[in-house]
C-alpha cells in the first residue's frame, strides 16, 4: 500500500528492524487502542505483519486478523509466517489500491500504519467500508518533521491534515497520542447509525 511496494528483503531488513520495534512499539499501540480478545482486525498496508502479528496475539484464538497488502511478495511472506506460527486465524489478503476483497463491516478495528501519505483516497474508503459501525480506525503516521528515516517531510500529513481526511468521511475522533519520537496515532470511531423512531399504528 506504499508509493512503491516493498520487496521481501526490504521488508525484513527495515519493517522488522529492532529499531522500529522500539520506536513504534506495537504492543503499546494495541494496549492504548484497547484491542480485546475475540475482536477482528484489518491491517491495511500490512507489509510484513509488523502490527498484524502482535494484534493476533491480543485477539487470541477467538479473534481474527486480516493482513492486507498490494505486494504479492509480502502477502506470501505473511502467509509463510502465519503457517510457521500455526496461526489459522491470520489471513493474508492480496489487494489493489481501489478494492480490498473482503466483505463489508467485518472489522472491529482497522489500522493504516505509515501509508496514508502514499495511498489514493479509494484505499481509505475501502478501509472504512470494512469497519463495522462502532468500530475503531487507527491511523499511525510520521510526524511532519525531519527524521532519520521515512518519507520526505513534504509528503507527510500533519495530525490536522490526517484527521480531516477521516472526519470528512464521517468518522469521529476519539483519541490521539505519540508512538515514539517520530510517529503520532489518531483513533477514530465509525458512528452507529441512529435508530429511526418506530411509528405507532393506531388499533382503531
Amino acid at each position: 500500500m506504499h508509493e512503491a511496494s516493498w520487496s521481501r528483503e526490504e521488508a525484513l531488513s527495515f519493517l522488522e528492524s529492532p529499531d522500529r520495534t522500539t520506536s513504534q512499539n506495537p504492543t503499546r499501540l494495541w494496549r492504548r487502542v484497547g484491542l480485546r480478545p475475540g475482536e477482528t482486525v484489518v491491517d491495511v498496508g500490512a507489509g510484513s505483519g509488523f502490527f498484524s502479528f502482535p494484534a493476533l496475539a491480543t485477539v487470541g484464538p477467538n479473534g481474527a486478523v486480516y493482513a492486507i497488502d498490494v505486494s504479492p511478495e509480502l502477502v506470501e511472506l505473511v502467509r509463510e509466517r502465519a503457517a510457521h506460527a500455526g496461526a489459522k486465524n491470520m489471513t493474508a489478503v492480496l489487494s489493489t489500491p481501489t478494492r480490498i476483497p473482503i466483505e463489508d463491516a467485518v472489522a472491529d478495528v482497522a489500522i493504516l500504519a505509515n501509508v496514508l501519505h502514499g495511498v489514493p483516497s479509494s484505499t481509505v474508503d475501502e478501509a472504512i467500508r470494512l469497519l463495522r459501525p462502532g468500530g475503531r480506525l487507527v491511523n499511525v503516521d510520521w510526524k511532519k518533521i525531519p527524521t532519520p528515516t521515512g518519507p520526505p517531510v513534504r509528503h507527510r500529513l500533519s495530525e490536522s491534515e490526517a484527521a480531516a481526511a477521516f472526519e470528512s468521511r464521517g468518522l469521529v475522533r476519539r483519541d490521539s497520542f505519540d508512538l515514539g519520537p517520530e510517529h503520532y496515532v489518531l483513533v477514530f470511531e465509525r458512528p452507529v447509525p441512529a435508530r429511526r423512531p418506530r411509528r405507532l399504528v393506531s388499533a382503531e
